[in-house]
């Protein structure tokens, strides 16, 4: 065949393809567009098609971008492409290749080209909340002074909170639109005029804050792809590209994607229309239904055979898609493509009913008749494992989910629903919020002005709990103590006095007194636990309290209660999901919809089918008229498509049995896959005995694992690894240096204006520019500010450094370089400062903002170590045998004794990663005992400490003590 001729043999020799996935495969010249139906095979032809352009040397790994939806998804290209490359014997450098999310791939490319934008060194990128709380912080500068109680904001809010909500719906449209702010500026419209200013004011406030937004991190690449001489350099490199999912893409994203590829339109997209999910978050289904119309020719490829379900769940989801009228007034348009989903071909179908339903009475009927069907399951041995349940639900909050998980509950069936919003109806959670507003005197007058629902709900939950504390931890229990004490500090601090204290110091030391030291055994309470250290670290950072003080106080209190938590009780918060066992064995899966996209069960069941869903319209009909492009579907239309794209995708899931589940009765538009369902449970339960559906192995991704953050933070103490890299636990202080992170990054910016050649404009002025740029940036995240002094030796460090390699730097290759080389069980991975060349070898350096130690041979040693890894994943990955590995002390005076340098010695390497490996072994084995006392210095600044000492670990390091 024609298109096997364009297949590496190897791939045909080690892969069985049908001749639709062949001809994906095989088209490696212009644009190509892959509708890939449910179940038929479109990440394995993603992976195949990228080794086909490699293994026939069309592209180098460098020069493909590989993108996909979300992180796991990246995650298990990047995982596969390994696996199939060694089945077949490729053995080029896939860590060269550009796998990750739209915006994660966009984040790394701003990264390496930061100094083309307007952002500073270690800019932060604002995730939903932390979006929300920027705009409480600075909403003076972007709304402007708060309303009167009886007055709107932009004549629509009523409240802050709920412009603030509103506005990041219409910030984030504006960004991902590209919407021209001119436009707005001059609408007629007060609404949307006002709305432009709004967003030029928060532009601003990000900046000086040296933070961007999550969809502003698109903009930000699509700029630089489009003016910047940087921007041509990356389109000139980039051969291919190759996108997943592409149904659920915006319009930045697909102008970025066209421009990442517009030398050569070497352009694949794959997805599927009728899985077109995401439109609450921007997406557009006109993307992958118009991506031909972008190009004079445009090939084309349906991939319609299902090997995942049984064929009886296809037929039903077929005639639920084709019930709905697609159709448009305008023939040239068309909402979906005509398809029709077939079955394997070669697959063997057993006759017992693999499509029925559930109508219970009643909520409680329907969720008793559930579980009766769970435990029949598993009782019969139909299945092997809880996990091979899964339960869909438009949303898994507890007013939808709970019907069905008591009744679980009840019988002793374990369920796994992270998502349920139930985070602070845990025990621990409830324990913990009662316990601070105990410390902080959040009661009576101290609550300030109680308005509105949901704070009021908020103070029951807090009195419940407070009440709950009271009744079980009484004098003389030591959790009553600890609280004491810490009231005592509290109402202690006299007018001007400062208590040297953050929120999450008391939080720590809580964890050191019963009950919690109980929690933090139990592995999800602990991970629980972390979650609320992180939300504290998330409030001190935006709210600027660095330490308690009298003046300070009362604003805090009112701010963590009435606004912090008032914001995260109201919108809930999921509980600890592991992104490595998302699927915990022994638990039935309870999620939403949209969470269980791209994956499958053998067994199925969908809630939901009496619910009024609705999309989201607001933001395109104020909006719409401000695109770059005219609205796609009919604002009448887009609520019927999104339902039936919704349910389509939970239809689609199950390998072996759907079931479908309500009390009420379900909306029309479910009548043609409803009706005539045999019910649960007088199906012919008989003919399902005799099956047996097999655990499989999901997918895992390999972890990375690194010498700085993970090796040696475990060879210090096990225990400090446990909490703060394994359960991601926040430290209370930031033990990052604001001397070293000044000096460090001032050189950075140095080396990255030296490798786009422009040496000879560097002089101190410059370089004082970089400097105070960084001093800036690094004083906004939250660092405690330098004196004087110490700010002038920095810059005498950098100066210094300069003048005596000005040299040397034209032999710079790269600056921060990301490194990584993958192993059997795990990913190495590393950052190196600088590489520069040695003739035909590199030089790896290393920078110390500090004096060269004279005696510490074991802190020297460690380095070397680190060193010499990195040396072996260059060697790996640009089969470059490194020459030097060199240590540069800033805080040396004379270039001869700043530079330490070592030959790169090849025993020095084995040892080290024998011994990296070790420590990873034991870190994915969950072996955190503390074999070996740590040194009394990393044990005095640990917040763990009082948790150590009475754990009877430490007996000679006392709180606040050496």
């Amino acid at each position: 065949m024609v298109a096997d001729s364009k297949i590496h043999p190897l791939i045909l020799k080690n892969f069985n393809l049908n001749d639709e996935q062949k001809e994906a495969i095989s088209i490696t010249e212009g644009p190509l567009l892959i509708i890939a139906g449910p179940g038929s095979g479109k990440t394995f032809v993603l992976v195949l098609r990228t080794l086909n352009i490699l293994l026939k040397e069309i592209a180098k790994p460098e020069e493909i971008v590989l993108c996909t939806f979300t992180e796991k998804s990246a995650f298990e290209l990047r995982d596969r492409l390994s696996t199939f490359a060694e089945q077949i014997g490729y053995s080029g450098n896939l860590s060269d290749l550009k796998v990750g999310t739209i915006h994660g791939i966009s984040n790394d490319f701003i990264l390496r080209n930061r100094h083309f934008t307007e952002l500073g060194n270690n800019y932060e990128v604002l995730d939903d909340l932390t979006q929300l709380l920027f705009i409480f912080d600075n909403f003076k500068e972007i709304v402007g002074e708060e309303k009167k109680e009886d007055e709107k904001y932009f004549d629509k809010w009523k409240s802050k909170w709920g412009t603030i909500e509103g506005l990041t719906k219409y910030f984030n449209k504006i960004s991902e639109e590209l919407i021209d702010l001119e436009l707005l500026l001059k609408s007629k419209d007060k609404f949307v005029k006002e709305l432009g200013q709004a967003y030029i004011n928060y532009r601003k406030c990000l900046l000086e804050s040296n933070k961007i937004d999550f969809s502003l991190i698109q903009k930000y690449f699509f700029d630089l792809l489009n003016k910047t001489e940087a921007g041509n350099k990356i389109i000139k490199v980039v051969k291919y590209v190759l996108v997943d999912e592409y149904q659920d893409t915006n319009f930045v994203q697909e102008q970025l994607l066209f421009k990442l590829s517009s030398v050569n339109s070497n352009i694949c997209v794959v997805g599927d229309e009728d899985q077109s999910l995401y439109r609450f978050r921007g997406a557009t289904v006109r993307n992958i239904l118009e991506f031909s119309n972008h190009f004079k020719e445009c090939a084309s490829v349906k991939m319609t055979i299902n090997y995942r379900s049984h064929k009886q769940i296809i037929e039903k989801y077929n005639k639920f898609m084709k019930s709905w009228d697609w159709n448009s007034d305008n023939p040239k348009i068309k909402y979906r493509y005509d398809k029709d989903i077939k079955h394997d071909p070669d697959g063997t179908f057993p006759d017992y009913p693999a499509v029925f339903s559930i109508w219970g009475k009643n909520e409680e009927d329907e969720g008793s008749r559930f579980a009766d069907f769970v435990q029949f399951l598993k009782d019969n041995n139909i299945i092997e494992d809880y996990n091979q349940i899964a339960l869909l639900l438009h949303s898994v909050r507890l007013d939808n989910s709970l019907k069905y998980t008591s009744v679980l509950e009840k019988k002793g069936i374990p369920f796994f629903c992270p998502r349920q919003r139930g985070f602070f109806e845990t025990e621990e959670i409830g324990y913990m919020v009662g316990c601070f507003a105990v410390i902080l005197g959040y009661y009576g007058d101290n609550r300030g002005d109680v308005k509105g629902p949901a704070l009021k709900q908020l103070i029951e939950y807090l009195d419940f709990n407070i009440s709950e504390l009271g009744k079980k931890f009484s004098p003389p229990q030591e959790l009553s103590n600890e609280l004491q004490n810490a009231v005592k500090e509290i109402e202690e601090l006299n007018s001007g006095k400062t208590l040297d204290k953050r929120l999450a110091d008391f939080f720590y030391q809580l964890l050191s007194v019963e009950p919690f030291v109980t929690f933090v055994q139990n592995e999800n309470r602990s991970r629980n636990l972390a979650i609320f250290s992180q939300l504290l670290n998330v409030f001190q950072n935006y709210y600027h309290y660095t330490v308690i003080t009298s003046k300070n106080i009362k604003f805090m209190r009112l701010h963590f209660f009435n606004s912090f938590l008032r914001l995260l009780f109201d919108g809930g918060i999921n509980e600890y999901e592991d992104p490595n066992m998302p699927f915990p064995k022994g638990y039935v899966q309870v999620m939403t919809i949209h969470q269980s996209k791209g994956l499958e069960f053998p067994v199925v069941v969908v809630g939901s089918l009496d619910k009024n869903l609705s999309s989201p319209k607001e933001a395109d009909k104020v909006l719409g008229s401000y695109y770059q492009r005219p609205q796609f579907e009919p604002p009448e239309k887009t609520t019927g498509f999104d339902r039936m794209r919704l349910h389509y995708v939970a239809f689609s899931r199950p390998e072996k049995i759907l079931v479908l589940t309500t009390s009420e009765k379900p909306k029309e538009y479910f009548n043609t896959i409803w009706q005539g369902l045999d019910q649960w449970p007088h199906v012919q339960k008989e003919l399902f005995k005799s099956l047996s559906f097999k655990l499989k192995n999901r997918f895992v991704p390999k972890r990375s694992f690194s010498f700085t953050s993970d090796l040696s933070v475990y060879e210090n103490c096990p225990r400090q690894y446990k909490f703060f890299n394994e359960y991601e636990f926040t430290p209370s202080r930031s033990a990052e240096m604001f001397f070293g992170s000044l000096v460090h990054q001032t050189i950075e910016e140095i080396h990255r204006y030296v490798m786009v050649g422009k040496l000879d404009e560097i002089n101190e002025a410059k370089i004082k520019g970089f400097f105070e740029f960084n001093f800036k940036h690094l004083l906004n995240s939250g660092m405690r500010q330098l004196g004087q002094k110490q700010k002038d030796l920095a810059f005498k460090q950098v100066i210094n450094y300069f003048n005596q390699n000005k040299e040397e730097m034209k032999t710079i290759i790269e600056t921060e370089v990301d490194v990584s080389v993958e192993k059997d069980k795990y990913i190495l991975n590393g950052k190196i400062d600088l590489l520069s060349s040695s003739g035909d070898k590199v030089n790896i350096l290393d920078f110390k903002s500090m004096k060269r130690p004279k005696e510490d041979k074991e802190l020297i040693e460690a380095f070397k170590k680190q060193l010499s890894l990195y040396g072996h994943i260059i060697e790996k990955k640009h089969n470059k045998v490194p020459d030097k590995l060199i240590i540069y002390w800033t805080g040396e005076e004379k270039k001869e004794d700043a530079m330490m340098v070592f030959k790169y010695d090849s025993s020095m390497v084995a040892s080290a990663v024998k011994e990296f490996d070790k420590i990873v072994a034991k870190i994915l084995n969950k072996d955190f005992n503390i074999v070996k006392i740590p040194e009394k210095k990393y044990c005095r600044e640990c917040d763990l400490r009082r948790y150590c000492i009475k754990d009877g670990i430490l007996k000679g390091v006392q709180d606040g003590q050496n």
